[in-house]
């Protein structure tokens, strides 16, 4: 038997509040994107490097934990804010391209806008973290939320 601090989550170099932190800001406010959230972060935690491709798969675990939680709950395939998510998405056709035609579409990554669903989906998620914390600490609520989720669930957050 391994026993591990609560804060520390096997295979990942930051302890949980700072992904549930980046996480939770880039849900709830709109405004910024996944390098603001990083940015955010790394300023808050006083962290020397937390990219914005960690906030995209910390947030993609948080997803797929929450689906798996609803699925195990009700006993069936929970359809939620990921049921669709693709990494590149068509970018719309610019118009004025060669004889007045449009060039073709081209593949790109999502903006903070094609995400927004995505946010919208989890933003229940994460302010019983937010709440916790303005009142006690980010650590202390972390620990509760890491805490009360594995009693609901009986499974790891991240």
């Amino acid at each position: 038997m391994i026993v591990l601090p609560w804060f520390l989550i096997p295979g990942r170099p930051y302890p949980a509040q700072v992904y549930l932190y980046a996480c939770g800001l880039y849900s709830t406010d709109h405004k910024i994107g996944q390098r603001g959230a990083a940015q955010a972060t790394r300023a808050k935690f006083k962290l020397n490097t937390f990219s914005h491709s960690t906030v995209s798969r910390s947030f993609r675990s948080f997803e797929d934990a929450r689906k798996q939680a609803l699925e195990n709950r009700f006993g069936e395939c929970a359809v939620t804010c990921r049921a669709e998510t693709p990494m590149l998405i068509k970018a719309t056709p610019k118009a004025g391209g060669k004889d007045g035609d449009a060039e073709p579409s081209k593949k790109r990554f999502p903006t903070s806008a094609d995400t927004l669903p995505r946010r919208e989906g989890m933003r229940g998620f994460f302010p019983p973290f937010f709440y916790g914390a303005k009142r006690s600490g980010i650590e202390s609520a972390s620990a509760r939320y890491m805490e009360e989720w594995h009693k609901k669930t009986r499974r790891l957050l991240l």
